[in-house]
């Protein structure tokens, strides 16, 4: 060891160093010390502010807005499914129980149920290890009998008997799969066949919209990485008793714009030309193929697009990732959302007056 004499150029020098070299270190310690309090802090306000947790029960309580409803009220709807995910994929909730509250809904469209259904129900095997997941029922009984009617409660076991004994024969109950399923979509034309005095070729553009939709949630199923629940579709009827059937179907694989085929240009899109939405309109209009580039690929949806424009379907909503689509007869418009839905929504009707 080299001694150096106090008060030598050379020991000031060294102690010049030496001070430099420790203050960097300690600076290092403050500002990491400082990140991990901010990103504590953020995450303690966030639970706060938006979960209810239960020290007795180590249950966190995640509660549904008053008009659950995607169609009628996406923000609120959407940012309440964004948090239950990411409350899911955050680690430091592992082990953690989740309470659904659906008790304060007042007004509720089927969309949303099935996507809470598809969060329930289709939990993920690496999520289901590590939360256990309950709720509990609405108190509006008009709410609560949409509940039941949607067949909801087939696939959640629910506490207690239910007050319920006639079964809406005007509505099919919710089917799910992961594949192309010819008997569902069979199924799905038989119900409105059954309504109306409409023939099979009437209808047959609805079996070819299913087995398009259908399809779509297998071949968009590979690109998953945070995904609260598996690719899988979910599909709903309900007839209004004089002229329309209203369709929900909803499809829990990547979405839309992460699949649609882009171009060396919009791959590197730094500006940020376009926005999802975009990409989804030009998918109806023909001018993308999948991810995959296979040619067979990417007609499902400029399909849809010419059975809006011919009348057959109307009304037609598509909410995907954070674009909200709605597609007229002559038109598209669009929106893009604050809070993207994991996934793809489809909302339609069709009219039997207009099918004739």
């Amino acid at each position: 060891m080299i001694h150096i004499k106090k008060g030598s150029l050379e020991y000031n020098l060294w102690l010049e160093k030496r001070n430099i070299k420790n203050l960097k270190r300690r600076s290092n310690k403050r500002l990491k010390k400082k990140k991990i309090q901010e990103k504590q802090i953020k995450y303690n306000v966030k639970v706060k502010k938006l979960e209810f947790y239960d020290e007795k029960t180590n249950q966190f309580a995640f509660t549904a807005p008053l008009n659950f409803s995607f169609i009628s009220n996406v923000e609120e709807t959407s940012i309440f499914f964004k948090n239950l995910n990411d409350f899911v994929i955050d680690k430091r909730n592992n082990g953690k129980n989740i309470f659904i509250d659906v008790s304060k809904i007042t007004k509720l469209t089927i969309d949303a149920l099935i996507y809470l259904l598809a969060v329930m129900y289709d939990f993920n095997a690496e999520a289901s290890d590590k939360h256990r997941i309950s709720g509990n029922e609405p108190k509006d009984s008009r709410v609560n009998t949409i509940f039941y009617n949607s067949g909801f409660y087939q696939y959640v076991a629910c506490v207690g008997e239910k007050r319920f004994t006639n079964i809406n024969s005007n509505s099919m109950k919710i089917i799910s799969g992961r594949y192309v399923d010819v008997n569902y979509a069979k199924q799905i034309s038989d119900f409105v066949l059954e309504k109306t005095k409409l023939s099979k070729t009437d209808i047959s553009f609805l079996y070819i919209m299913i087995i398009e939709l259908m399809s779509n949630t297998h071949k968009h199923a590979y690109n998953i990485s945070k995904q609260l629940s598996s690719a899988q579709w979910y599909c709903f009827v309900d007839y209004d008793m004089k002229d329309t059937f209203s369709f929900t179907f909803v499809d829990t694989g990547f979405g839309i714009p992460a699949t649609v085929h882009k171009n060396f240009l919009e791959k590197i899109d730094i500006l940020k030309l376009k926005s999802e939405d975009t990409y989804v309109v030009s998918a109806l209009n023909g001018d993308f193929r999948t991810s995959t580039n296979k040619k067979n690929r990417g007609k499902g949806l400029p399909k849809i697009r010419n059975f809006c424009s011919s009348g057959k379907i109307l009304n037609m909503r598509i909410i995907t990732n954070s674009a909200d689509v709605l597609v007229e007869r002559e038109s598209c418009s669009s929106s893009i959302l604050k809070t993207p839905l994991q996934g793809t929504l489809y909302y339609w009707q069709i009219k039997i007056s207009n099918l004739v």
